[in-house]
């Protein structure tokens, strides 16, 4: 099981020194499916996974908690999205923000600009580990 409580299908227990980095990464998600899933990938990717609900939640568990990077989905709710990254970075500017967007959603500028990057949720899968290795190599 990850922090999340989602079931991690398969399990590398001695996977790559790569994989076993240590760093944490908080996601927030408001579909319970979705963040399920992306717990438990990133946890199988050697991350320590912490989660949120909801944006509100997300932001007090980020005052409370040490985490090298956010994923944010929100889903449809780009104003939100905004609200909560322009949040995170007043409490901490210098951890990296991931903003996972769906292929048909409209780009929110306030929401974007803020963000370190922008993700197509088409490419969560293959990508999101790459952009979060990359974005907490810098920090």
């Amino acid at each position: 099981m990850c922090g999340c409580g989602a079931v991690v299908l398969a399990s590398r227990k001695d996977g790559p020194v790569s994989a076993r980095h240590g760093k944490t990464v908080l996601c927030i998600g408001s579909e319970p499916v979705s963040l399920n899933f992306r717990c438990a990938l990133l946890n199988e990717n050697g991350w320590k996974v912490l989660s949120s609900a909801s944006g509100h939640e997300g932001v007090l568990r980020f005052e409370k908690e040490n985490v090298d990077a956010v994923v944010l989905d929100l889903n449809e709710h780009g104003s939100e999205a905004a609200l909560i990254i322009s949040a995170l970075k007043k409490i901490r500017p210098q951890i990296p923000v991931i903003m996972l967007v769906s292929d048909k959603q409209e780009l929110v500028p306030g929401a974007t600009d803020q963000a370190d990057a922008v993700l197509p949720k088409s490419h969560e899968t293959s990508r999101l580990q790459d952009v979060l290795m990359g974005l907490t190599r810098l920090h």
